[in-house]
């Protein structure tokens, strides 16, 4: 045969390649979507609660506002306001920013969180009807995010821990298999090629799949083509002997030229 013979254990580096990508793609698919379809409603779920909780602490505040309202005292003249919106936001969960504002829509005091708000929830302060200002409280569902970004990193440990089993097996299980199957086959041709056609193995594993059933086809072909052409050299030794003159020794030896010069190689004159 001509070419390079495989390295030894490439069929089953192959096999544990394919079978590693295959589980890492499918595996790292599937579990990105679980992850994202989780990701979704657990934010939707918190964000519901971060704004049910932020409208409450705005009814609170406005409502303690009020109080001050009625009783004449401007609410820009309220000391340690900032001081107790920035406590409020602190012990609540949620929460990223408390504004309190004057009727005229301009910021007297607030407490600014690290994080950016998704929703703003207001909430007036009213006396006897008359707007005194109003009360605006930022939430956001961002507290769940390094929960949802370990569940993240365990997913992608998990399917890369199976996609590395998967290969591992593979490379025991099919790439013992598959190598075995290929040196039967190798064997086959080679002994074909030295044009040995008795000599060729069989598989005598039919689990051994395509390789083996291709090796069986191959020993069982070249055993029918040696049994053809030991009949026909047998048919001209006959002939032969009975040319007592000698008279058709040419024509014989001619066509069974043509006829060795026509048949499936390698054969060869025993």
């Amino acid at each position: 045969m001509s070419g390079e013979a495989p390295a030894p254990g490439r069929d089953r580096l192959l096999c544990a390649v394919f079978a590693f990508l295959v589980v890492l793609l499918v595996g790292g698919a599937a579990g990105f979507a679980v992850v994202s379809g989780f990701k979704g409603r657990v934010e939707e779920a918190a964000r519901r609660d971060a704004k049910i909780i932020g409208q409450t602490v705005a009814r609170s505040l406005a409502a303690q506002f009020e109080k001050a309202a009625r009783y004449g005292i401007p609410l820009k003249l309220l000391p340690g306001v900032e001081t107790y919106l920035a406590d409020t936001m602190a012990r609540t969960p949620g929460l990223t920013r408390i504004v309190l504002r004057g009727p005229d829509g301009r910021e007297i005091r607030s407490a600014i969180g690290p994080q950016p708000g998704t929703d703003t929830l207001v909430a007036p302060i009213l006396v006897d009807g008359i707007s005194m200002g109003q009360v605006d409280v930022g939430t956001t569902p961002a507290t769940l995010s390094s929960v949802l970004h370990a569940l993240l990193s365990r997913t992608v440990a998990v399917v890369l821990v199976c996609a590395l089993v998967a290969g591992a097996t593979a490379a025991v299980f099919a790439g013992r298999l598959l190598a075995r199957g290929r040196a039967q086959l190798e064997a086959a041709l080679a002994a074909s090629a030295a044009g040995s056609p008795e000599d060729v193995p069989s598989a005598r594993e039919p689990a051994g799949g395509s390789i083996a059933a291709a090796s069986a086809a191959l020993a069982a072909g070249e055993r029918r083509l040696a049994a053809k052409r030991a009949t026909f050299l047998a048919y001209s030794e006959e002939l032969l002997t009975v040319d007592f003159d000698g008279r058709l020794r040419a024509d014989i030896e001619r066509i069974k030229r043509e006829a060795l010069a026509r048949a499936p190689q390698p054969l060869r004159d025993p």
